[in-house]
């Protein structure tokens, strides 16, 4: 494992370069060596989640707990010696360095951040992330001060499992959950565990019933698949054979605990899957990005130059036109050869400095009506670039991968100096080769 993220960090440093020309953010711009696994708790307010937190540590409790909200940031826990509570800016450098890019959400982010260190088992082999609740405002308009939905994205890239929970009381999903669920754990499925959490406290069958299927029908809704991702319906605390509100049997519900507590029993190998899931994604994504800003590049490119050799060739005539009409003119009127040739030299240069002046502003609005034409095109872009690909079957994986780079991308296009590096082409090939290559570092 230690060699496998070695080899994944030196990757990263060596094309780190090549993605800041691009303007590509790696998912993890590093990999901490003999890292330890990130689990993080994501849910609807008052849903368990710092309870389930507290029950996997152990007494005595971490995380404050209660039917009000009790949090509205995000507090990392990781092991020490002695116990320690940082927060604010402070708190990042507490981190491994692949937490580094957190530091982008600015300062209110921060003041949101907290660290806590604990001397518990499960710590040594792991790292828990627990994050405020999701909640509607009661108009609708309230917003946090800082990008929690980008937080929330970039936190579940670096995890390595991501559970999220629901509770019987509150099965349905809030605004926040449905925009999480949409935009910022798309592609990285096969981390989420969804929990059915306190499921201990259903009075009966028929009442576990209308909650399990009210959940699957609001998750439904928010996935837009045939396919819903398995449920485990779980609860905190000390096992029991019957439901506290009825007797009701909780045997099913303590295999689905047994099933969730095993994902921390060997959660090394999901780290190695997920260091391994992030690194293809982003060699492919920034291989894909190079192939189109390199795309539109070149094309404007091209119209520049045919605008210069036009304009010369303008501005060469036009000079001369003007140099020729103005000695023609002042001979016929009779003035003397050397101040013909003066007035003649004058109306020249002047005529071809206003043409000059004239092509270097059409060459800029050439280019930025070209540039404009390129972004408002970039899926046609796309589609000539991997015309090859495309036609030969499927491409679910180009499309996906696209989707993700896709807005950004025609950002970039758009408004980003644009050019092309010195062996682009050998670059994007080294890295394409990089990607393919990964699956045999994973199995090292």
């Amino acid at each position: 494992m230690k060699n496998f993220e070695k080899t994944i960090d030196g990757v990263y440093r060596r094309f780190a370069p090549v993605a800041k020309r691009y303007y590509y953010t790696f998912t993890r711009p590093s990999v901490t060596v003999d890292g330890k696994p990130t689990m993080l708790f994501l849910g609807n307010h008052s849903s368990g989640k710092s309870s389930l937190v507290n029950w996997l540590l152990g007494e005595p409790a971490v995380q404050d707990t209660g039917v009000a909200p009790t949090d509205d940031g995000f507090t990392v826990i990781v092991h020490g010696d002695r116990d320690e509570d940082v927060f604010g800016p402070a708190a990042i450098a507490r981190l491994p360095g692949e937490f580094r890019v957190l530091e982008s959400f600015g300062p209110s982010f921060l003041q949101h951040l907290r660290v806590k260190t604990r001397n518990r088992d499960l710590l040594k082999n792991a790292t828990l992330v627990d994050s405020p609740g999701m909640i509607d405002s009661a108009e609708g308009t309230a917003t946090r001060d800082y990008d929690f939905e980008g937080a929330v994205k970039r936190f579940a890239e670096l995890s390595d499992m991501v559970f999220f929970l629901f509770d019987p009381d509150k099965p349905g999903t809030t605004g926040e959950t449905v925009n999480v669920f949409a935009k910022c754990l798309r592609g990285i499925e096969f981390k989420l565990r969804v929990l059915l959490n306190k499921c201990d406290a259903f009075t009966g069958l028929y009442d576990f019933a209308r909650t399990y299927g009210t959940l699957c029908w609001n998750l439904s809704r928010v996935l837009r698949t045939k396919d819903l991702p398995k449920i485990l319906t779980i609860y905190s605390g000390a096992e029991k054979t019957v439901a506290d509100g009825g007797d009701m049997s909780l045997a099913d519900f303590n295999r689905h605990r047994s099933e969730f507590l095993a994902i921390f029993d060997a959660p090394a190998s999901r780290r190695k899957d997920s260091v391994y899931a992030a690194a293809y994604t982003d060699f492919a994504g920034l291989s894909m990005r190079m192939r189109i800003v390199n795309r539109a590049a070149r094309a404007i490119r091209r119209r520049k130059l045919l605008t210069f050799l036009f304009g010369c060739a303008a501005t060469a005539l036009i000079g001369l036109g003007a140099f020729l009409s103005a000695s023609g003119a002042m001979r016929a009127h009779g003035f003397g050869p050397s101040l013909a040739g003066a007035v003649s030299w004058l109306a020249g240069i002047s005529a071809t400095v206003l043409t000059a002046g004239f092509t270097v502003a059409c060459s800029r609005m050439f280019a930025r009506a070209q540039r404009k034409a390129l972004a408002d095109d970039i899926d046609g872009m796309f589609a000539s670039e991997y015309r090859n690909q495309t036609a030969v079957g499927s491409f679910d994986d180009l499309r996906q991968r696209w989707s993700g780079i896709r807005d950004e991308t025609r950002e970039i296009i758009a408004h980003a100096p644009l050019s092309i590096p010195l062996f682009a082409t050998k670059k994007r090939k080294a890295l394409d080769a990089v990607a393919s290559d990964l699956l045999k570092l994973l199995d090292k």
